[in-house]
């Protein structure tokens, strides 16, 4: 695979994020608290959304278009809030890419490995992620010990990238899915799925307030804000950076959400594309 270059690097240089929707909105917010001087550049793949029905080999290929894209903006720094790109995606394009990436996944592992007390946890996600073994693989790397209880949730993400936050049949829903975890007595559960942050209420009251939820975007920001302090990439500047979005598709929803999560956003920083190569 060809390596993708960039003409020039800079620390005034923007983060480059993508996910197949609003999902990785969770952690583009925290990264604007924790580094309010950073350019930021956000591509949600509405078109191909959701992801976790797809093929690895089709999650790979949006996956690195995605980045492509990203590349073309000129970044300095790839962020995968999607689990499930990351799943199938993350060792492909740290390897091919001219760039540092960082995935949500590392973090929200390590965060849910050190988080347990029983090392009884369940990982809730989409159909690939789950099936691709990737968290597990790495929690039981970190801790041999851990006994995990993966969970698809299929369902979840579609109701979220609807704005469906709080319908009721996602009750109904939720104890359907999360059913097992009642026998499995487990102590944390990692929303591996940063649409699911979104329903962190219902989650909570489905499986009880003696079970930790790990939301990963704050613990992403945190590796993305160490990660760019030691390697000396931090912005100088202090004008008022820029932030941009693009969409695959046309996606009033995806805007609307996107104004709840930053406010002051505009149509002309909100724009459709193309990444197809």
């Amino acid at each position: 695979m060809e390596i993708l270059h960039l003409k020039t690097v800079s620390n005034e240089n923007s983060i480059g994020f993508f996910d197949s929707g609003v999902g990785g909105l969770t952690i583009f917010q925290e990264v604007v608290k924790q580094l309010p001087h950073e350019n930021l550049v956000y591509l949600g793949d509405t078109a191909n959304f959701p992801y976790g029905n797809k093929s690895p080999e089709d999650i790979l290929r949006f996956s690195q278009e995605n980045a492509d894209f990203l590349l073309s903006k000129n970044i300095k720094l790839l962020v995968i809030p999607c689990y499930t790109a990351s799943s199938h995606a993350y060792e492909s394009l740290q390897r091919t890419l001219s760039i540092p990436v960082i995935t949500v996944a590392k973090s929200g592992i390590e965060q849910l490995a050190v988080s347990t007390q029983t090392n009884s946890v369940a990982i809730l996600g989409t159909t690939r992620t789950i099936e691709s073994g990737f968290l597990q693989t790495q929690l039981l790397a970190i801790n041999p010990l851990l006994q995990i209880q993966a969970i698809a949730c299929p369902l979840f993400a579609s109701f979220v990238e609807e704005g469906l936050h709080n319908h009721p049949i996602l009750r109904q829903i939720a104890k359907h899915y999360l059913a097992p975890l009642k026998k499995a007595a487990v102590d944390c559960a990692l929303l591996a799925c940063t649409h699911y942050s979104f329903l962190t209420p219902i989650i909570q009251e489905t499986l009880g307030p003696n079970v930790q939820l790990i939301s990963p975007a704050s613990y992403c920001a945190k590796e993305i804000t160490n990660f760019l302090d030691k390697a000396k990439m931090l912005n100088p500047s202090r004008e008022t950076p820029k932030h941009t979005f693009y969409v695959t598709a046309h996606s009033p929803n995806f805007h609307d959400q996107a104004k709840i999560f930053i406010p002051n956003m505009t149509a002309s920083v909100f724009k459709t594309v193309s990444v197809k190569n």
